[in-house]
């Protein structure tokens, strides 16, 4: 019954995930629009607003990352020894994976800090 429960909760945290990535496409959006103003103007009030939104919106990606990363460890933790060697594979590859997002948003972040130009374009999000 606590498997049931615990997967329950789980789903629920998808659930507003997914809305957060809603929030991110709609951001995303919005930054590309300053971006274009910046294109057209050369005014970098509008470059800096538009990389303020990216790099926001990279930081709350990582944040996501990273739990799927906690998640993910605790997912393997909670395999017993009598799970069978498919689901231990999957659980490990499920880890890999995530980290890969993880490092991927923290370089992701990483560059959009360090382009003090603002001529990089990150197409991640």
């Amino acid at each position: 019954m606590d498997d049931v429960i615990r997967k329950l909760k789980k789903l629920d945290i998808d659930d507003f995930i997914w809305l957060i990535y809603f929030f991110i496409v709609l951001f995303s959006l919005i930054a590309n629009s300053f971006q274009r103003k910046y294109i057209f103007s050369k005014d970098k009030k509008y470059r800096n607003i538009g990389r303020g939104i990216t790099l926001s919106l990279l930081i709350v990606a990582f944040f996501i990352y990273l739990y799927f990363v906690i998640d993910s460890i605790q997912d393997i933790n909670l395999l017993k020894c009598n799970n069978n060697s498919n689901q231990r594979r999957v659980a490990l590859e499920r880890l890999i994976t995530t980290l890969v997002f993880l490092v991927g948003g923290a370089l992701s972040i990483y560059t959009e800090i360090d382009d003090k130009g603002g001529d990089v374009d990150l197409a991640i999000l």
